[in-house]
């Protein structure tokens, strides 16, 4: 069976992964809202294209909502922690 402090790391070392993750999720984010504007001047007129850019926009959206739920996560973690080591 694992020791307190065993699950603490664990659990420390799941929210560093999760931290992690959050800064590469909001480099992407920036990133597909950066080429969104870049395609949003290159198809302007053009319907298909214009949808191009709304579902760019709509994966940005849903990449920073990710990024946001992994900082909860991260939040959690913190408190489970700090519960368990009292």
């Amino acid at each position: 069976m694992a020791s307190i402090q065993e699950v603490a790391d664990a659990a420390y070392r799941i929210g560093q992964s999760a931290k992690g993750a959050e800064g590469r999720t909001l480099a992407c984010a920036d990133a597909l809202k950066t080429q969104s504007a870049r395609l949003a001047a290159t198809v302007r007129g053009s319907r298909t294209g214009e949808d191009a850019v709304r579902l760019v926009n709509q994966a940005e959206r849903a990449t920073r909502q990710s990024a946001a739920r992994l900082l909860t996560l991260q939040s959690t973690i913190e408190r489970f922690i700090q519960d368990l080591t009292k």
